[in-house]
């Protein structure tokens, strides 16, 4: 009995084992055919037709697993995952554009109570904001000079492993670990919500609840509002916003101060998140793209 329960566990492990190895590779797999997904010559030539093809995919039948292989339907970031089938398995592909989170690279001290604001609505005291927003601020500028709450090369050479701040642009956004503050519980609760890419600007229509706090006048609640208002049929024009917005207090030069932070272009820079699942597990793969016109181009990747 016991050699028999032995046998038993280790047939299942072994199952489990190759089923999540199987994943992993669907994951990936799904990873880089959405790369091709997203140059299709049709995107190119016929925009409108696939934009009204695709929200018509969707409606139609939200379970296709093969949605993907429709000719002619080019994939874009969205809020709706894309199914694709990798051999067997089935494979859910969320892709987003870095327009839609804060760029660390572009902070200054004019944005600094923005972040200060962004990092609070994660229910961090406003001293714990404060010193990672002013470290923040004194890795990515040239200078020795310390923010009021910021941290220069007289900290980190003093730590129990020393080593020396940037001074300059973050290269990547696992950089942000090394910075004063920034312990490893609150990067991870950042870590999706910032980047390095993109122009700067917010896409109003990819922005989660915390980035659109980063927006001066933005509360809370008015974040929400433009999450419901852009899920019904997305912001189109950024004066979309204005009845909404004057609804809500923002008017006249306050009106154009927010718009000042917002875009509704996408950029280059896409994130392409993948789940792979099969009957008892789940594995998922993510990479970082830069797209042109005739390809694109895998920045960074992060396996499960």
């Amino acid at each position: 009995m016991s050699f028999s329960r032995g046998t038993s566990v280790a047939i299942k492990t072994e199952i489990a084992y190759t089923e999540r190895v199987k994943n992993i590779y669907a994951a990936r797999g799904a990873c880089i055919y959405a790369t091709q997904m997203l140059i299709q010559k049709k995107q190119r030539t016929e925009k409108e037709k696939e934009s009204a093809d695709l929200k018509k995919l969707r409606t139609e039948d939200k379970t296709d697993t093969n949605a993907g292989n429709i000719p002619g339907v080019v994939w874009t970031p969205s809020n709706t995952p894309y199914s694709v089938k990798i051999g067997d398995i089935n494979c859910s592909v969320c892709i987003s554009d870095e327009n839609g989170k804060i760029n660390i690279n572009k902070l200054n001290d004019l944005t600094r109570p923005n972040f200060i604001k962004f990092l609070t609505t994660y229910h961090l005291d406003e001293m714990t904001a404060e010193t990672i927003t002013d470290s923040i601020l004194d890795w990515i500028d040239p200078d020795d000079f310390h923010h009021a709450n910021g941290a220069e090369k007289d900290y980190y050479v003093g730590l129990p492993e020393p080593y020396e701040p940037k001074n300059g642009p973050l290269d990547t956004i696992e950089e942000l670990a090394l910075v004063k503050g920034v312990i490893p519980q609150i990067y991870e609760m950042i870590r999706d919500r910032v980047t390095i890419y993109g122009e700067g600007k917010i896409n109003i229509n990819f922005a989660t609840k915390e980035v659109l706090c980063f927006i001066p006048l933005i509360t809370s609640d008015i974040a929400d509002a433009i999450i419901e208002f852009r899920g019904k049929k997305g912001v189109k024009v950024l004066e979309d916003l204005k009845d909404l917005l004057g609804h809500h207090g923002i008017s006249g030069d306050d009106y154009q101060k927010t718009l000042n932070y917002l875009t509704i272009s996408q950029s280059n820079y896409m994130v392409i998140n993948t789940v792979a699942s099969s009957e008892k597990t789940k594995s998922s793969y993510k990479i970082v793209v830069r797209k042109a016109l005739d390809h694109c181009k895998i920045i960074a990747a992060y396996p499960e």
